[in-house]
């Protein structure tokens, strides 16, 4: 490839992430370069097209009308790339990479992926855990569960409401079973222990907080959740993680209901993807799994 067309594309992948993004920050921490570097490549694309593709609006990023329509064919340029290089790599194995945040793989999906390989023999799911929700690109994943309501141009389903429960341990001694030692999972100076302030503002814990807890402090709830089973103390965790270990008695709730924290569970699945048959398995499968009482969204 001549270094003319290498530039080209390189300009215009710099232009796609950040259009996607609206954000060269964002862009730049994707494409691995600096801001600097983000900020030549759309000045170059901007010079060639004759066109300004995008301008400032107070602190944020828009994209004019040629910005858009720009965008919209290059997303559905590098998508068709993408599902080519992994057709070719995967010689033409049905592979679906999902994408899923937080505890939900462990706690609610890998339970269930059984039913999954038994109904879909000739789809292989290829699981990728993030920490926080990943951003929504062909270059990521195939499919995605997020706690994302609705992103335009994906078609979603809401599979679980996060609701969170406060446990102990059954099994293991804490210190103090009226009160015992509270593990939060909000972590930021302004927000420590909100987890379980909030429960205390909806009245479903027989203790109140003190003002000068002495927290114990988790970033994840699967860690939280350990914790919990050392007998250090009682953590806010989702429903869905301690279903087993509730019912087989390792653990006990000590709150009288569940903390909504609105952080609830989608499937996302690009329209333009939508009626892929590996991907179709996917979302057929979520559905059943949510008793046709999930909530989907254009």
């Amino acid at each position: 490839m001549s270094t003319s067309k290498q530039n080209n594309l390189r300009s215009l992948q710099t232009f796609e992430s950040v259009a996607r993004h609206l954000s060269l920050t964002k862009a730049a921490a994707e494409l691995g370069v600096t801001q600097s570097a983000v900020s030549h490549q759309l000045r170059r694309l901007t010079d060639q097209v004759g066109e300004r593709l995008m301008m400032k609006s107070g602190r944020s990023i828009v994209l004019t009308p040629a910005g858009e329509a720009l965008a919209r064919k290059l997303g559905a340029a590098f998508g068709d790339i993408d599902r080519s290089l992994s057709e070719v790599i995967g010689r033409n194995r049905k592979l679906v990479r999902l994408a899923v945040c937080s505890s939900f793989a462990p706690g609610w999906l890998v339970p269930r992926l059984a039913s999954f390989h038994h109904a879909n023999p000739e789809v292989g799911l290829q699981l990728c855990m993030y920490a926080r929700d990943p951003v929504l690109t062909d270059a990521v994943a195939d499919a995605f569960v997020t706690t994302f309501p609705e992103v335009p141009g994906f078609w979603s389903l809401l599979v679980r409401r996060e609701v969170l429960v406060a446990v102990v341990s059954s099994r293991k001694p804490v210190l103090d079973q009226i009160a015992p030692r509270l593990i939060t999972t909000d972590l930021e100076p302004a927000r420590i222990g909100a987890d379980w302030k909030v429960g205390a503002e909806q009245g479903i814990l027989p203790f109140e907080i003190a003002g000068s807890q002495d927290w114990l402090f988790a970033s994840y709830y699967i860690v939280a959740l350990e914790m919990v089973r050392q007998g250090l103390g009682a953590a806010l965790v989702p429903d869905f993680l301690v279903e087993r270990e509730l019912a087989d008695g390792a653990l006990k709730v000590i709150s009288d209901g569940g903390v909504a924290t609105k952080e609830d569970y989608y499937l996302c699945i690009k329209e333009s993807r939508r009626s892929e048959a590996p991907l179709d398995a996917v979302a057929r499968w979520f559905r059943l799994q949510t008793n046709g009482q999930g909530k989907h969204a254009a």
